[in-house]
């Protein structure tokens, strides 16, 4: 265990899934001393108040600490810590990725979708993890806490590291401030135990002071676009959102200020792939989802959801929701899922035409009702999607006034919504849910039961119903898989032979037949069209502290349109990037791997927690319709236009044709 790792756990906040430091200079400089610690701990460096000197300039053979040794021996003059501090702090932010990856590697940490670390069950267990010489240490907050409860002399290592975590401020953060008052002496103590902790504390607290190489950038205006410049983007007009603001951010910048206000607020956009990636890192601590939420969880009765909370409640329900999201969930139910597709899919004859969107959007509002639920919700979709779309519009958007929520369409659509919520709460009795694989109904209800203060009973509603949303969302996205499939024979083919190899002949697939390299055009078709065709192509933030992206400040209490999907019609990027092309995603290729290229489930913590429940409900759907059906576009000379509200979707006049039943149920 390397310093700098140890710190970062001294840092993990368990409640929140993050660690307890806010990014900037401070952070840097302690991370940067963290490094020239571990290199003094290795007999490579010598340092004392008023020099860092080079001892051995041997590699450690550590991608952490090697780097800045390297600078070490190049360096044609003597500098003290001071400086070695400041000049490492550009590798702050690789150093700390770095760090985090090797902990996963080591199984002392898990990483959690949305950009959440947690301690691994084994050391939270035993309070210890594995050293290089395979011996157990004991876990750095016990350590360092009984030191400072105890009132002990450490080793030369935990000095140093008591050193570095009160440069941070971290002590506040895993002691009571009673606590911390009472022992803050025996902390100062021991951070003047060690030379090498003395030389860094010296060098941070100078830095900080009166940085010699840190300079505050000045922060540019923010650009102000006009309706004109967004009627100009030609692929409104087609509905195509995510191209539409990639032109935006091409011609304007990653950070304009948007013609309109929403409740009252300027609307600031965030654009391009250096803004998804700051934003990924680092809107945890600037942004909330709140603000514009909460009147539309209102509108169903609600004060929380997993959308509208941040922090540790929002960590806690994502955490406690988990397992009824997750990929093995829905994997567990594999013949289930196939039984209910090819139910539905069942019902299409030869020579049918079926409109594509509204037969999509039933045929996984079906099964995700089952899925999430235990019960077939679809006969609601429509009073749902009409309900939620208003109330999109009118809390959320403050297009319409309040009024337009009370009229006699919406009175019945909400009473329509209301009854599936009890429909859902009825079929979820213990006796009705014995023997029964575990939902995501029955995941809420165990976190009502156990902490109904956290979640109470007039919290249930919302989530059900935006489970029910969420698979109109699905049905829309396979719409336009459908779409991109049928109209290229080439690609139809390959899925079917995929499909051929995993159905024929009567075969029970099982998970691991639906793997990458076994569905590879299936994956990758599902994949192309998260990028040209993503169903939620924005999200809606507040600045809950003002903050400073690529050099332009934003106060707080600003709007924040995030267009995470802004990168994924870029050239520098993506080849040829209005082309549907599957082989961009081949691994010698990989164009989405590039930062921030690619985001269609959103960005940091509020990324989609079911997204690999999603892309194995996606690739079985691809797959089982490519097998069972052959089908063409109707009418064959149809172009793609894309309805984006209150979902992106295909329009209207999208329709599908069945020309073959390839192969029934059961052959």
């Amino acid at each position: 265990m390397r310093l700098t790792e140890e710190l970062i756990l001294l840092m993990l906040n368990e409640q929140t899934g993050y660690l307890e430091m806010e990014p900037g200079w401070t952070f840097s400089c302690v991370i940067a001393g963290s490094v020239i610690a571990d290199l003094a701990m290795e007999n490579r460096i010598d340092t004392d108040l008023e020099k860092a000197v080079l001892i051995d300039p041997t590699p450690v053979g550590d991608e952490l600490l090697d780097p800045t040794l390297e600078e070490f021996a190049k360096a044609k003059k003597i500098h003290d810590a001071q400086y070695w501090v400041e000049k490492n702090t550009r590798r702050a932010d690789e150093i700390l990725t770095q760090t985090l990856e090797r902990l996963v590697e080591k199984k002392v940490l898990n990483y959690e979708s949305g950009g959440f670390w947690s301690l691994t069950k084994e050391v939270k267990r035993s309070k210890t993890y594995p050293t290089a010489d395979l011996k157990l240490r004991e876990e750095a907050r016990t350590r360092i806490l009984n030191v400072i409860m105890d009132e002990s002399i450490p080793d030369p290592r935990d000095a140093i590291l008591v050193n570095l975590l009160h440069n941070c401020g971290g002590f506040p953060a895993i002691m009571t401030q009673e606590d911390y008052t009472e022992k803050l002496d025996h902390i100062e103590l021991v951070c003047k135990l060690d030379l090498v902790g003395q030389a860094i504390s010296k060098a941070v607290k100078q830095s900080v002071v009166d940085p010699k190489i840190h300079v505050k950038l000045r922060a540019n205006r923010i650009p102000k676009i006009s309706f004109t410049d967004i009627l100009r983007q030609r692929d409104l007009w087609t509905g195509n959102i995510s191209k539409a603001i990639c032109g935006i951010y091409q011609k304007h910048g990653p950070v304009v200020e948007m013609p309109v206000k929403i409740r009252k607020k300027r609307l600031v956009a965030l654009l391009g792939p250096d803004a998804n990636t700051w934003v990924h890192k680092n809107g945890r601590y600037y942004m909330r989802s709140k603000d514009y939420i909460e009147l539309f969880e209102r509108s169903m009765g609600t004060s929380k959801s997993l959308p509208g909370l941040d922090g540790p409640e929002h960590y806690k329900m994502r955490k406690s929701l988990s397992t009824g999201y997750s990929r093995a969930t829905l994997a567990n139910r594999l013949p289930e899922l196939i039984h209910r597709c090819e139910t539905s899919i069942g019902r299409w004859n030869r020579g049918d035409v079926f409109p594509g969107t509204r037969t999509f959007q039933n045929h996984m509002s079906s099964q995700v009702s089952h899925f999430t639920m235990g019960v077939d919700c679809s006969e609601y979709i429509d009073d749902l999607l009409a309900y939620m779309h208003r109330a999109l519009v009118v809390h959320v958007q403050g297009g319409l006034p309040k009024l337009m929520m009370h009229t006699p369409g919406m009175i019945r659509a909400r009473k329509s919504v209301m009854r599936m919520i009890d429909d859902v709460h009825a079929s979820h009795t213990p006796a009705q849910r014995k023997g029964k694989p575990p939902d995501l109904a029955d995941y809420l209800l165990d976190l009502h039961r156990n902490d109904p203060m956290f979640l109470p009973e007039t919290d249930l509603g919302f989530p059900i119903a935006a489970a029910m949303v969420a698979s109109i969302y699905l049905g829309s996205a396979l719409a336009f898989s459908i779409y991109s499939l049928v109209r290229d024979p080439a690609l139809y083919d390959k899925v079917y032979r995929e499909a051929e190899s995993i159905f024929g002949d009567g075969r029970q697939p099982v998970d691991e037949d639906f793997n990458f390299d076994k569905t590879s055009a299936a994956s990758r078709l599902w994949l192309e069209c998260q990028r040209m065709y993503p169903v939620i192509p924005w999200q809606l933030r507040t600045t809950m502290n003002s903050c400073q992206v690529e050099g332009y400040k934003i106060p707080a209490n600003t709007m924040i349109l995030l267009c995470q999907t802004a990168p994924h019609y870029l050239e520098d990027i993506y080849k040829d990037p209005s082309k549907f092309d599957i082989d961009r995603f081949l691994p010698d290729r990989e164009e989405h791997m590039a930062p921030g290229a690619y985001a269609p489930y959103g960005l940091g913590t509020h990324t989609c927690l079911g997204h690999r429940w999603v892309d194995l409900q996606m690739t079985v759907n691809i797959l089982m319709i490519a097998h069972r059906v052959k089908l063409e576009i109707a009418p064959a000379d149809y172009r793609l236009r894309i309805n984006p509200f209150p979902t992106c979707a295909p329009n209207r006049k999208l329709k599908f044709k069945v020309v073959e039943v390839r192969n029934s149920a059961g052959k």
